[in-house]
């Protein structure tokens, strides 16, 4: 009986060291034992959409005219009224300290309890009573929503640490909806990257032989010095040509001759066609080698049915921001972008579509060329050819 019992301690023994050394390697991976997120700016809000149309749906039986929503202008009105909103995680005491300071308005913070989930998120659920958007009707003499009915909701709180985002869904009974995302400014960074690295890392293609090549302006928009791209085993510098922030589009240009760049698919994105992945997966953190995750386009709309994404099933990651999605001849059908939380959902990633990419290029009057009609797949070795050949790491200061 002795061994059996040495043997069970043994294995608890070796499970309490494993945990500590985990805590101890996510701890020392940013100084003091703290994570700032600086800066943060809503980029997504679902709920002030569904007020929004709540109006019109008002406006509507009214007889009266309709006001359209528009994205940018609501974000920008949202956002424009804060000097700051900062956030403090001290992974000692297990609390976030938020930050508001509204514009000519005194500053604001609160704390909470965050969980550890796992090395590169922290998570807060919060239970509240709230009207219930099932029955909120829009009271047009005191110029607000009203509800008659409340309704248990859970709040969920994502902390993506290396990126800066924070995303909130909402669960109201078996139903669950992702509400709000912010992006932020975030000095954390992943286990075995460097901070030159984490700061702001993506992947990109090139589109001709000149060195121009195409990502996401959010891999770019917080660079403090010029983009450099991983060519041929060399770090190269990269001059910004154009960007877009609504598309979420930048083209580049590298003073090298790549042997190869992706050429576009002449035609239109189906759904359940079969779609390759490429990029840098958390950047050069997991391995500089270039990765590939395959899938089928699951929707020719993007989040909250936007027209100029499609949604895929193939994984997309940190890190992947900016690479191709192509299809089985080899052809740019789609620009990865983004990915909803794999902690809520499976599966549901969005590319920028090709067509988009296209009118990008054109304003900016960049040269690129699309495919020739093919008959044939190009075969696994000949898409790893053309991809390796054609995809890059980016990265800056």
């Amino acid at each position: 009986m002795a061994p059996k019992n040495w043997n069970m301690q043994k294995s608890k023994l070796n499970f309490i060291l494993l945990t500590i050394s985990f805590l101890i390697i996510f701890q020392s991976n940013v100084s003091a034992e703290k994570i700032s997120f600086k800066n943060c700016k809503i980029i997504e809000d679902t709920i002030g959409e569904s007020i929004h149309n709540g109006l019109n749906d008002t406006l509507k039986e009214q007889g009266k005219k309709i006001i359209p929503y528009n994205k940018k202008e609501s974000l920008n009105k949202i956002n424009d009224k804060f000097e700051f909103i900062n956030r403090t995680f001290n992974l000692e005491t297990k609390i976030v300290e938020v930050v508001r300071k509204e514009i000519n308005k005194e500053k604001k913070s609160h704390e909470s309890n965050f969980e550890v989930k796992d090395k590169n998120t922290l998570s807060i659920v919060n239970m509240d009573e709230r009207g219930d958007f099932s029955t909120a009707k829009w009271n047009s003499e005191k110029n607000k929503l009203e509800f008659e009915d409340t309704i248990v909701m859970y709040d969920v709180y994502y902390y993506k640490l290396s990126e800066g985002i924070v995303e909130k869904y909402q669960y109201r009974g078996s139903y669950k909806e992702l509400i709000k995302i912010e992006k932020c400014e975030s000095n954390f960074s992943l286990p075995g990257t460097t901070d030159s690295e984490n700061i702001a890392s993506g992947s990109g293609f090139f589109v001709n032989r000149n060195g121009y090549f195409i990502t996401n302006n959010h891999v770019i928009s917080k660079c403090r010095s010029k983009s450099k791209i991983t060519f041929k085993k060399k770090d190269i510098e990269a001059e910004l040509i154009a960007k877009d922030e609504k598309l979420d589009l930048a083209v580049l240009k590298a003073d090298v001759k790549p042997d190869n760049f992706l050429k576009f698919s002449n035609e239109r994105p189906e759904k359940l066609q079969k779609v390759i992945v490429a990029g840098y997966p958390f950047g050069k953190g997991l391995s500089d080698d270039l990765k590939f995750t395959q899938g089928i386009i699951s929707s020719l709309k993007g989040y909250g049915d936007n027209s100029n994404e499609l949604q895929i099933d193939a994984a997309i990651n940190p890190g992947n921001s900016g690479g191709p999605i192509i299809n089985e001849d080899g052809d740019l059908v789609a620009v990865a972008v983004s990915g909803l939380s794999k902690d809520i959902t499976e599966g549901i990633n969005f590319g920028i579509k090709s067509s988009s990419v296209m009118n990008f290029l054109d304003v900016n009057s960049i040269d690129y060329k699309y495919s020739k009609s093919s008959t044939f797949s190009f075969g696994n070795k000949k898409i790893n050819n053309l991809l390796e050949k054609s995809t890059v790491y980016t990265y800056c200061n």
